[in-house]
């Protein structure tokens, strides 16, 4: 776009980019985009590319020189792109040129200044609290890195023109003073390097359940100015599928950018995760596949796998106790007046059960939680199955025989339904029309209600 006579001399240079992954020196540089703003955030001109070495679309070393006439002096402004320029710089370095250090700052840590009050600090979060428009809402993949240009360089305006009557940032001031002190070279001096590879296709994310608001809400929990830019790096790249297992070891790069020592990055990731963690256990989303989901988010921030599991034990309730107490004995208690299927599954994870679905429990783990909560029940005893009709006062007449003795004979179906009638219990309505009286009446019961049986097949514990 032609330069607008009517505004003054650029100054700052508002970029996004595309980069292939978060290892700087093997990620490659896909889309650029730049705006830039005078001294008072009015709009000089735009420039935008679609990189490939290819020839499929424009290489880095045919723009490099456009490049040049668009940064050179300029005060690079991103949102949260650190890691983005310094990809464009080792790009660069590649194709022979010698670039000085960049002047350079971001909207995200601006924010604090400006946007004081916000809990959510993404770019579309920044725009709406300073009633900056941003086209395709600021959600992948329906943004582009032009939308994000001009989106980051309305926000600066904003900023320059001091928003909501804040007083200027000093910094926001300075960048552009350090940038005009180191020009850029008038070309490379030395020759390019053989051409690199090209990555393929980048596979799926390991996100699917933690993606989108819960990892906003994670950093905005445990983030501050000087780790909210490196905690949103990382939940973009987890977003994206940029970072992995395999590619976490890239990180090592970011965190320099961010001035953030490695035992530093390290703290603050753990946090980060802790507070996902958190929230799964808040919003009851800690069932099997979510647990692989955090355990593989663990393996990527070098976070170890017992921080899943210990505070899923930790959120288990006081007044549940394990299958078994200090002494080996199982330990009934009365606390189904207020158990609910989230603590149920708090029971059963923290006693070892694997508790598979999404939202509600199969009923053999509701059973469990039942028996674990009543008298103890001896349940070693295998009746047939067509032996469960023996009546009950037959049963009741005899009586069953010392359990002390080491070599019992055999016990009949009367002795085994005896033992199996506790967790086998008639209906209300059976024992109501025998005339028995109903032992539960007036005692709190469970609520079933968000229950559901599960699908054939699933294990009985």
């Amino acid at each position: 776009m032609a330069r607008d006579e009517r505004v003054g001399k650029p100054a700052y240079a508002a970029v996004s980019t595309r980069i292939t992954g978060v290892k700087v020196e093997s990620a490659r540089l896909r889309e650029i985009a730049v705006v830039r703003l005078d001294e008072r955030g009015a709009v000089v001109d735009e420039w935008s590319a679609v990189l490939h070495p290819d020839g499929a679309w424009i290489a880095l070393a045919d723009v490099a020189s456009t490049l040049r006439e668009r940064l050179s002096q300029m005060a690079i402004v991103t949102h949260n792109g650190r890691l983005g320029i310094e990809v464009l710089r080792a790009e660069l370095a590649h194709l022979g040129w010698q670039l000085p250090a960049f002047a350079q700052t971001t909207t995200i840590d601006a924010s604090y200044h400006y946007l004081p009050g916000l809990a959510h600090r993404r770019l579309s979060d920044c725009c709406t609290a300073a009633g900056v428009p941003f086209e395709g809402g600021g959600i992948p993949p329906h943004t582009s890195p032009v939308n994000e240009a001009r989106a980051t360089a309305g926000l600066l305006s904003r900023f320059l023109q001091s928003v909501g009557g804040v007083p200027d940032l000093p910094e926001l001031l300075q960048v552009t003073l350090r940038a005009w002190v180191y020009p850029w070279p008038a070309g490379p001096s030395r020759v390019a390097e053989a051409p690199r590879p090209w990555p393929g296709r980048r596979g799926p994310g390991i996100l699917t359940m933690l993606a989108g608001q819960p990892l906003a809400d994670a950093i905005s929990a445990v983030a501050d100015v000087h780790t909210h830019g490196y905690l949103a790096l990382i939940a973009e790249t987890l977003h994206d599928g940029r970072l992995t297992p395999e590619t976490a070891g890239g990180l090592a790069d970011a965190e320099p950018l961010y001035r953030l020592t490695r035992q530093a990055a390290a703290g603050i990731r753990r946090k980060f995760f802790d507070a996902l963690v958190r929230q799964a256990i808040e919003a009851d989303r800690y069932h099997l596949e979510a647990r692989q989901e955090l355990w593989r988010v663990a393996d990527t921030l070098g976070c170890p796998r017992d921080a899943v599991i210990e505070p899923i034990v930790e959120a288990t309730p006081v007044e549940f106790p394990k299958l078994v107490d200090e002494s080996g004995a199982k330990k009934p208690t009365d606390g189904r007046s207020v158990a609910t299927p989230a603590q149920m599954r708090a029971w059963a994870i923290a006693n070892g059960f694997d508790v598979e679905g999404y939202i509600r429990l199969p009923w053999s783990i509701v059973r469990a939680f039942e028996e674990a909560h009543a008298e103890p029940v001896d349940r070693t005893a295998r009746p047939a199955a067509q032996d469960l009709s023996v009546p009950d006062q037959a049963v009741r007449d005899e009586p069953l025989h010392d359990p002390s003795v080491r070599n019992p004979p055999a016990r009949d179906a009367r002795h085994a339904a005896a033992e199996l009638r506790p967790i086998l219990r008639p209906t209300r309505s059976d024992r109501r029309h025998g005339g028995e009286p109903d032992p539960d009446e007036g005692v709190p019961q469970l609520e079933f209600d968000r229950l559901e049986t599960p699908p054939i097949g699933n294990p009985v514990v």
